[in-house]
């Protein structure tokens, strides 16, 4: 892929990897196309059970090849320019990994933490924060992230490794597989940034429900709502039967 950082041109080696279900969201499959395309690079796709083990065996069948893997989650929703502009500020800000902003599905909240800060607990920066074009942060997400290979070979295997809780479970107060990554990421002494100026879209599954009571006569609800409140509708739903 070729790079432009002020007058210095360069051409990059650029692996794109995903892992990905058998049945995937077409609005991100035409996405990953149309903006992989003009760039020359062909994804790599690995399906399987477990997304961390696809994802894991296809960064590493190009860790000796390539000069960053493109990390691309199957929901993410980006264009060419999205690409080019993460590589740019990686290069030109010397962070090992950068990630662009991106909102957690059916949440308020976006998907890092600063560092020294866990994952579950909720922190807020300021306006100034995003004057800086990369900051530093000690955990992000897989949805479109470049990774630098020679931080990556630094990092011991396995790169993804989920740990539960004290009691054994995975309800809280555990450690997830993309979590685990960054926090061996960072004890390799390698960085990872967030594009304060770039985000990427999510896709999220709504259910649209007609209602006299809201403006505009429709309501939205999540699909995991509908099914985790007894398939219920929400309550200015018009026309339930009960």
């Amino acid at each position: 892929m070729k790079l432009r950082v002020g007058s210095v041109e360069t051409d990059v080696k650029v692996a794109a990897v995903m892992s990905t279900p058998r049945l995937a969201f077409t609005d991100n499959l035409l996405c990953v196309s149309a903006a992989l395309t003009p760039h020359g690079i062909s994804p790599i796709k690995v399906t399987g059970a477990y997304w961390s083990q696809c994802l894991a065996r296809g960064m590493n069948s190009v860790i000796d090849t390539h000069d960053a893997i493109l990390v691309i989650d199957y929901d993410t929703v980006f264009n060419a320019k999205t690409v080019e502009a993460l590589l740019v500020l990686m290069f030109s800000s010397g962070v090992d990994a950068i990630a662009p902003l991106q909102v957690k599905r059916e949440s308020d909240s976006v998907m890092f933490s600063m560092p020294g800060v866990s994952p579950d607990q909720k922190c807020q920066v300021d306006g100034k924060w995003f004057e800086k074009a990369v900051q530093l942060v000690g955990t992000a997400h897989f949805g479109l992230t470049f990774l630098r290979t020679s931080a990556l070979k630094k990092m011991p295997k396995p790169w993804f490794e989920a740990t539960p809780n004290g009691d054994g479970e995975f309800t809280g107060g555990h450690v997830d597989e993309d979590v685990a990554f960054w926090h061996k990421w960072n004890a390799a002494g390698n960085t990872l940034g967030i594009a304060t100026g770039v985000s990427v879209g999510h896709c999220e599954l709504m259910v649209t429900w007609p209602s006299l009571e809201v403006q505009g006569n429709k309501i939205q609800q999540h699909s995991t709502e509908y099914w985790n409140s007894g398939q219920k509708a929400p309550d200015k739903a018009w026309g339930q039967v009960v």
